[in-house]
């Protein structure tokens, strides 16, 4: 059962806002049903904005007439967040020269009046995490943006790190869930390819997961720079791994060098001996685009992972980078088994916990970003369309024909 929030005592709400310094814009939203963000649906629930942060949100919120009033007959949620994407960076997302860049800052290529910004937005999704692709073994800083204006919620997010295939060969092949010797155990039955000189081979050092694991060991036994902070512990990572012995080698060094983040990719993650390894890394993972043709292995280890307690979150990377993809695939985890509430939080509550910036957008909570979306009815039906957005409290998006 969904829980809900306790019914607040009335206060004027001219008496809360008066005790805001400084005052500035109000709006105030009342919608036939409050998503926060952390599980808690909210009946009738009012959402008052100041100064593009969220002042109150529960029920029995007075209206105050003084201040901009909308009522919505629909549901009221955070925006959504798309945990790893490259949109908006213009084909900027990697180094072919070198394989280790742990000072380069992905910021640095977006582009925010990008056209996929922009889908984005009109998808419901108010902040994306850029990243590099998995083709460097370090492939540096990612960030945390914003859909509209160009905000920058977090310049630094993680340390990108690479356990893949691609990161072992110059210009390797784009991953994807596809991966068909690999959704098979029985084809796999030591787990992976054998972790010699020889296992992968590719024109740029390093050439197979030994050495890459070398490398990268070396990077953080003594550490400089940006690594010295993630050393520290000051700064998360991000590793990318897809293959069953790609992830067990990412945890293993996670667990190595005591650090903290997510793994982006384990498709396989359903699988027992994966489950273990993450559960025990402390890594989050972040899963998906989930393409036409998913295997149900990896549609379930959405629901495996959240019975065992490892935060999900979902991505746009991959050929099937519509923005529409990030919804859809948190629905067909659902219907592959998944728990709806927990779905909804890797979506948002779940997704900025991943991304380090919990403390500014993904719930809907006092002294947060009013960044927010209104649907036509339950944001996990696809029937139910975004009916307006806003970002820091403005409204950046209304469908065409909306009323708002």
């Amino acid at each position: 059962m969904i829980p809900t929030i306790p019914r607040l005592g009335l206060l004027s709400l001219a008496s809360f806002l008066a005790a805001q310094a400084p005052a500035g814009p109000v709006l105030q939203v009342r919608a036939r049903e409050v998503r926060v963000g952390d599980g808690t649906v909210i009946p009738n629930g009012v959402l008052v904005v100041q100064d593009g942060r969220i002042a109150r949100v529960g029920a029995d919120i007075p209206i105050d007439e003084r201040y901009a009033f909308l009522a919505h007959d629909g549901v009221l949620t955070a925006g959504m967040i798309a945990d790893h994407s490259q949109m908006g960076l213009a084909g900027e997302a990697n180094e072919d020269a070198r394989s280790v860049v742990p000072e380069a800052r992905i910021l640095h290529g977006f582009r925010p009046a990008h056209s996929a910004v922009g889908k984005a937005l009109a998808a419901g999704i108010t902040a994306v995490v850029i990243a590099p692709t998995g083709e460097n073994l370090i492939g540096g800083v990612t960030a945390v943006v914003k859909t509209s204006g160009g905000g920058v919620v977090d310049g630094e997010a993680h340390l990108a790190l690479s356990f893949a295939r691609a990161a072992l060969t110059a210009g390797g092949s784009e991953p994807g869930f596809f991966f068909g010797r690999a959704e098979d155990p029985a084809q796999t039955p030591d787990g992976g390819p054998e972790d010699t000189e020889s296992a992968v081979s590719g024109a740029r050092y390093p050439t197979s997961y030994s050495g890459a694991w070398r490398e990268l060991a070396a990077r953080f036994t003594d550490p400089a720079g940006i690594v010295a902070g993630v050393a520290r512990g000051e700064l998360p990572v991000l590793i990318e791994a897809w293959e069953r012995h790609e992830v067990e080698r990412a945890t293993r060094f996670s667990r190595r060098f005591s650090l903290r983040g997510a793994v982006r990719g384990a498709p396989l993650a359903g699988d027992e001996h994966v489950l273990a390894a993450l559960r025990a890394s402390g890594l989050g993972v972040i899963l998906g685009p989930f393409e036409a043709g998913q295997t149900h292995a990896s549609l379930a280890a959405v629901a495996a992972l959240q019975q065992a307690g490892v935060p999900v979150a979902f991505a746009l990377t991959g050929r099937e980078n519509e923005p529409e993809m990030l919804r859809v695939s948190a629905v067909r985890a659902v219907e592959a088994g998944a728990d709806p509430v927990l779905v909804w939080k890797a979506l948002t509550g779940d997704a900025a916990r991943l991304a380090g910036v919990e403390a500014r957008i993904g719930r809907l909570a006092s002294g947060l970003d009013a960044d927010f979306v209104l649907w036509s009815g339950d944001p996990l039906d696809l029937r139910s369309r975004v009916e307006a957005v806003y970002v820091d409290g403005k409204r950046a998006y209304a469908r065409e024909g909306a009323s708002r």
